[in-house]
């Protein structure tokens, strides 16, 4: 857990197709604080630029951005037009870590599946450059691009060693709403605890 400040925020990373952003949808819904998300921010940036919004595309932008403005300059976007407590989805590097443990009191919650299932739930959405993927590209995206690309780019197993929190998502909603029930309820008595 990170430290300053007199709020909190919830970071929430984890692997593709784990279910990042229901994690996030159940926390919002329950807790009633604002939703920020790092891949909505480069999406906004990408389509500023005419860029298209590929998985692909976003992957080279945000790498880019890091190397020219700094790791955690998407966290800082975020930070700098947040006010109370809220939830960030989509940390995928360490470094994005930062300006929130630097505004608030910072938690982070890791979600992951078993593979084979999160390949399934993202051949079920569409969004630019995975709908037509196999479980082999899935599998070579995910080693090649997502888990330790380096200082700039998406270092998605160091954020998972390193989250405070960490939800196996392999089964209903139903049972991913009980797994975060407990978890709401700290969040709350810390939340309480340390505003006072």
């Amino acid at each position: 857990m990170g430290g300053g400040g007199g709020k909190m925020i919830i970071g929430i990373t984890g692997t593709n197709g784990a279910g990042k952003d229901l994690v996030s949808q159940i926390l919002l819904k329950k807790l009633g604080w604002p939703y920020f998300s790092l891949s909505d921010e480069l999406r906004r940036i990408a389509l500023e630029n005419n860029l298209d919004v590929s998985r692909p595309t976003l992957q080279q932008l945000g790498n880019e951005l890091r190397q020219q403005h700094g790791p955690s300059y998407l966290s800082q976007r975020i930070v700098d037009r947040a006010a109370d407590d809220f939830i960030v989805t989509s940390l995928r590097n360490p470094q994005e870590c930062e300006p929130f443990k630097q505004k608030s009191r910072f938690i982070l919650i890791a979600v992951d599946a078993p593979i084979e299932l999160r390949y399934e739930r993202i051949s079920g959405r569409d969004r630019a450059g995975e709908s037509n993927w196999s479980l082999a590209d899935f599998k070579r995206n995910e080693d090649e691009f997502e888990m330790d690309g380096g200082e700039f780019g998406r270092q998605l197993r160091k954020m998972m060693q390193t989250a405070d929190i960490t939800i196996i998502n392999n089964g209903t909603v139903v049972d991913l709403e009980n797994k975060l029930n407990q978890i709401i309820a700290e969040v709350k008595n810390v939340s309480t605890l340390y505003l006072g």
